[in-house]
């Protein structure tokens, strides 16, 4: 294989398909402000601020999130604070907080999560108003 040049041969190791790669918000990053993009997102740190994400938003464990979140997909199982509205469907996982209205055609709450707030499946995405 050439070091600059065009390889015939198998993609190196640790090289992913950019369709399927995700961004990650590490355990010890605080992101402050408006969060947009068109690939998945995993948050185990903090973020504030305001989420706009085309495909999966995930909330790991360890993850805060403060902010109005809309996205393909979203999946907590930490804590959010902030509205949540999803094209797909929202699950919340046994370890997840909401504290938000959920706005979603399709909607999964674990047992063992916590929910506070009001669902709209709809599918209008203008229907609920702000939380607060």
């Amino acid at each position: 294989m050439a070091i600059f040049g065009k390889s015939s041969g198998p993609a190196p190791s640790g090289r992913e398909d950019p369709e399927s790669r995700s961004s990650f918000i590490g355990p010890k990053i605080r992101f402050q402000g408006e969060l947009l993009g068109d690939e998945n997102v995993l948050v185990e740190g903090r973020l504030e601020g305001r989420v706009k994400i085309s495909k999966a938003f995930r909330v790991g464990p360890h993850g805060v999130v403060l902010a109005e979140v809309a996205a393909g997909t979203v999946v907590i199982a930490g804590r959010v604070v902030g509205n949540v509205s999803a094209d797909e469907r929202v699950e919340l996982l046994p370890t997840g907080i909401l504290e938000g209205n959920i706005q979603a055609p399709r909607i999964v709450i674990s047992e063992g999560a916590r929910f506070t707030g009001r669902i709209d499946m709809s599918g209008r995405a203008d229907a609920l108003p702000p939380s607060g």
